[in-house]
């Protein structure tokens, strides 16, 4: 696969873990989701162990391979390693969380079956997310979280074992009754290794180059709906699905970006194999996962997407989220959380709301810029009266104009879960993108002369359809085509295919 040589630093570290391992253990890591997300990372600084921070020691062999640790005096966050990364997830809506390693992309699970000292030891072994990997995170009164996990014989309190002697000092354990110390963690906040996202998106090509291109979105139906043909797929079936839907070689080169929503951390490698395949250059897909607030905390962590198999052999595909996919020329690239609807009670019942997001990449050279997101579905229990798609749709302006550097010509857009402004459907609210159709325009924008914001549908429901999927492009450039083809495939939505010329 063809990489740009600014990635070989990102990816030093997981390399350095597979080198230390054997081929079996290989192999089990390379099977599992390359890190590509946006999503933020956090580093576990033991209290009761004076400050010491929590490290996976993946090179440790046997029984105690990949535990954890507190053991690393770090005088700033730059000291920290993969080893002592971790990312949140979640597979029961924010009930309980699972602590993945950027060092292996393995899930952090509680050893029920080990006896003695060991007893209840974490470590980074899951490849998938069960019962052995959730935590209950419990914020304390002074903002450090206690740790808690189900063990056999009930709910114990992660432990740092700071006075256990030798090769046992500073295991991490769920042995806890109460939380003193040695239970207490600080949950440090490491941010989003985006590429250079400091200092603000580089400053675009000038004077900007003629560009004529192609961008395709497609909500690709590919994490829970078990009545999508793409639920529990793997990456290089919907990788050939998607690059199916971009036409000829000579058409596909001509693309920019790909939108897509609904998919899997680990289909993000695959697909952006598939896509150098067929254009015969080099591409970068970028993940943002949706998230949940976590019960307990202040903190959110990723949805987990649906494994694929068959029970008994199930492979997992990380985290469920958005993508976006650009030529490896892109150099910046950056995820945002939009305002979404809290947790609440609705008809007697509490509901856990989805948090989304939005990510955006650059390509410099040509000065343009890409933005994809996924809004609020509008369901009963998510935003019925359409305020939060509302807050998503400015807060998505605010991400096109506000946050970017004058010179960018942007594309935008998603499965953005509302009808256009002139729409003969039902479906409320109508407004969401009246400030989008005045700034910009919509490829399929000026079909019909008394509905002109409004345009083919996207999404098939039972008697009827209804356009929810958009792509716009600044006023002054040339919306060359746009193509919506009745055919969602395996996905529950047609993708929209436009060609701009600025």
């Amino acid at each position: 696969m063809r990489q740009a040589a600014r990635r070989l630093a990102v990816l030093c570290s997981a390399l350095f873990a597979v080198i230390a391992m054997t081929p079996a253990q290989a192999q089990a890591v390379e099977a599992r989701p390359v890190p590509v997300t946006a999503s933020d990372k956090y580093a576990l600084r033991s209290v009761g162990a004076g400050g010491l921070y929590v490290s996976v020691e993946v090179e440790t062999a046997g029984s105690g391979q990949a535990m954890l640790r507190a053991r690393k005096a770090a005088a700033s966050l730059d000291d920290l390693g993969s080893w002592e990364k971790f990312t949140l997830h979640t597979d029961d809506k924010g009930t309980s969380t699972t602590l993945r390693s950027e060092a292996n992309g393995n899930y952090v699970t509680t050893e029920r079956g080990y006896t003695g000292s060991r007893q209840n030891l974490l470590r980074a072994r899951g490849t998938t997310s069960g019962d052995w990997e959730k935590l209950q995170l419990e914020k304390q009164t002074d903002g450090t979280y206690a740790l808690k996990a189900v063990t056999n014989d009930g709910p114990k309190y992660v432990t740092a074992e700071v006075q256990d002697p030798g090769t046992d000092a500073g295991l991490l354990r769920a042995r806890g009754d109460t939380v003193g110390s040695w239970q207490k963690f600080q949950l440090v906040a490491l941010g989003e290794e985006n590429a250079s996202d400091a200092g603000g998106r580089p400053a675009p090509a000038s004077p900007a180059p003629a560009a004529d291109f192609r961008v395709m979105s497609w909500n690709v139906c590919a994490n829970h709906n078990s009545a999508c043909g793409n639920h529990r797929v793997e990456g290089p079936a919907l990788g050939s699905r998607i690059t199916d839907r971009m036409g000829t070689t000579a058409e596909a080169q001509q693309y920019r970006a790909v939108f897509l929503q609904e998919m899997c951390e680990s289909h993000a490698k695959s697909i952006e194999a598939q896509l150098e395949a067929k254009t015969g250059t080099g591409w970068d897909v970028r993940f943002a996962p949706i998230t949940f607030a976590v019960d307990k905390s202040s903190v959110k962590a990723a949805r987990t997407c649906d494994n694929s198999g068959s029970a008994g052999a199930w492979k997992d595909r990380g985290s469920y989220g958005i993508g976006l996919a650009v030529p490896d020329a892109n150099v910046w690239y950056h995820s945002y959380d939009l305002p979404s609807p809290q947790n609440r009670t609705v008809d007697g019942v509490w509901e856990r709301m989805e948090q989304r997001t939005a990510i955006c990449a650059v390509l410099p050279a040509q000065a343009l810029q890409f933005c994809t997101a996924h809004f609020s579905a509008g369901l009963k229990t998510d935003d019925a009266d359409g305020s939060k798609r509302r807050e998503q749709a400015a807060k998505l302006q605010e991400i096109v104009r506000g946050y970017t550097q004058p010179g960018y010509r942007t594309v935008y857009g998603g499965d953005l879960n509302v009808t256009p402004p002139d729409s003969a459907s039902s479906d409320l609210p109508k407004d969401v993108l009246t400030s989008a159709y005045a700034a910009d325009e919509e490829c399929d924008e000026g079909l019909s002369s008394t509905r002109p914001r409004d345009g083919r549908s996207t999404k098939p429901l039972t008697g009827r359809s209804i356009k929810i999927d958009y792509l716009f492009g600044p006023s002054t450039g040339t919306v060359v085509s746009c193509e919506v083809t009745a055919d969602a495939g395996q996905s529950d939505h047609y993708p929209v295919k436009a060609r701009f010329r600025f």
